[in-house]
C-alpha cells in the first residue's frame, strides 16, 4: 500500500510543477488516471 501512496506524492509533485511546463501536467493528468484505474483494478480483485 505504501508504494501507491508514494506514486501518489510523486504525482502530486509533477502536478505542482505542471503549472510551470505544461508537458508535465498532461504527463501528471495520466498517470493520476492509471493510479485511478490500478487501485480500483486491485479493489474489484479484491487484494486492495
Amino acid at each position: 500500500m505504501w508504494l501507491w501512496i508514494l506514486l501518489l506524492i510523486v504525482i502530486v509533485v509533477i502536478f505542482g510543477l505542471g503549472f510551470v511546463v505544461k508537458w508535465l501536467f498532461y504527463i501528471a493528468i495520466a498517470l493520476l488516471l492509471i493510479w485511478i484505474i490500478a487501485m480500483l483494478w486491485d479493489r474489484l480483485r479484491g487484494r486492495g
